[in-house]
């Protein structure tokens, strides 16, 4: 039964499952790509450079790997708080809880499903234009060539599968354990529970842990404190991904005086929806933090490096395009869920500039949130390491600060304010009793 509806849930609203996709159909892709230069590189014939495309292809295969269970799983969280409603829906029918977790995982097994050929087919192109651009600077070895099959096609399938279903069965064992009517009296306000107790021991564990593996990396070799920074540095955005609701009403209580001034009502309006959707806030802290970290840390490393060659900046690119792709996706999803907020707002009076106007200084607040944790979970890693590798944190020119964080202040509000175009077409009434 659980199976069917979730088939049908699939179906009938595709719309609510488009930012789950597009975030697998992501992952999929640069899996596939760095799967298939790691195993072609492994298996070309022993020539000069081929050991060290080997060992970067796999390095990239790790570090994606890595990156896209965490964001798989934060969409495929994302994605299941947004129907809280319909859970409690479901509940109060006389659905079970263990019903509520198999209907979410048959829809994230759909999903996937549906997101591994598109990645596939994606992740195929983008192995060719690598190899294209290695063969453009003269890094090709000899007797190497790309080759895209099984073992990216199982790679994809691996990531996708499980990331999708530890994501939902994590995020629906908290929905299914709601009381109905409590779920959906908190449907009226998405993301405004408070984080419980739980949340908060585990966001110090997280920290704690981060700052062991930090200590633990700085101390070994230094070979071993290079290849240990993507993984310090999830372990860093693990704790601020716990630590998110608390995050954003620190954010909003101190950004409250600077925006209620310039901000007139629409900066008032702003911080109170921030602080009353403190835990959704956490959902857009997380990736932007992600493509904050990763962008100084990749930054931190080139200009150590004096001149860096095209794989290094090929793999910057694609990790800061692939974390701020899912950091995109992320707050556009969560623009999404708020169409019937914006057509009460619209239907007592407020214009079109208004409604843009919030979801701008709600953006700014959002940037502040996440930019300014990952800034400091990029600082918290790599003045260790970055001294450490010999690669300092303090070598980062002023440039280069100042475009991390201007681009992560033109993503969070260029995203947000982008389904506003579709949104605000529709008519207040209409928008008030659609969920999307």
């Amino acid at each position: 039964m659980t199976t069917g509806l979730a088939r049908a849930s699939v179906r009938s609203r595709p719309s609510a499952f488009a930012g789950t996709f597009a975030a697998l159909v992501l992952s999929a892709t640069v899996v596939t790509a760095c799967v298939a230069i790691a195993v072609s590189a492994a298996g070309a014939p022993a020539a000069p450079g081929r050991a060290a495309v080997s060992e970067m292809g796999l390095a990239f295969t790790l570090v994606t790997v890595y990156l896209s269970v965490f964001v798989i799983g934060q969409v495929m969280s994302l994605s299941v708080a947004q129907r809280g409603r319909e859970s409690a829906l479901l509940r109060a029918i006389g659905a079970g809880p263990w019903q509520i977790r198999r209907m979410v995982a048959a829809e994230a097994l759909c999903t996937a499903l549906l997101a591994l050929p598109v990645g596939y087919g994606f992740g195929s192109l983008l192995a060719r234009v690598w190899f294209d651009g290695m063969s453009a600077h003269g890094i090709v070895p000899d007797g190497f060539s790309v080759s895209v099959g099984w073992p990216s096609f199982l790679a994809a399938a691996g990531v996708l599968v499980i990331s999708s279903q530890l994501g939902g069965v994590i995020a629906a064992w908290r929905g299914s354990r709601t009381r109905p009517s409590s779920a959906l009296a908190a449907s009226a306000v998405s993301g405004g529970e408070r984080a419980g107790v739980v949340r908060g021991l585990s966001a110090v564990l997280a920290l704690l842990g981060a700052v062991a593996l930090t200590a633990a990396a700085r101390d070994g070799s230094v070979e071993d404190a290079g290849a240990a920074i993507p993984l310090v540095l999830l372990a860093h955005l693990v704790a601020i991904g716990l630590a998110g609701p608390w995050i954003g009403r620190l954010t909003a209580a101190v950004a409250a005086p600077l925006l209620r001034g310039p901000g007139g009502a629409a900066g008032e309006l702003a911080v109170a929806g921030a602080r009353a959707r403190a835990r959704r806030l956490s959902a857009a802290v997380t990736p932007i933090a992600l493509v904050t970290a990763f962008a100084l840390a990749k930054f931190v490393s080139l200009s150590g490096a004096g001149d860096p060659d095209w794989m290094e900046v090929f793999g910057t690119l694609l990790y800061a395009g692939f974390a701020g792709f899912v950091a995109a996706n992320t707050l556009i999803m969560l623009t999404l869920e708020r169409l019937r907020e914006f057509s009460l707002l619209r239907a007592v009076g407020a214009g079109a500039r208004q409604i843009v106007a919030v979801v701008l200084w709600e953006g700014v607040i959002t940037a502040l949130a996440g930019v300014g944790a990952g800034t400091v979970a990029g600082c918290a890693v790599m003045v260790p390491l970055g001294e450490r590798t010999g690669t300092p944190l303090s070598g980062l020119p002023p440039w280069a600060w100042a475009a991390t964080l201007a681009s992560g202040l033109l993503l969070v509000l260029a995203a947000s304010c982008a389904p506003l175009v579709r949104m605000l077409r529709v008519r207040p009434m209409e928008g008030m009793v659609r969920s999307t």
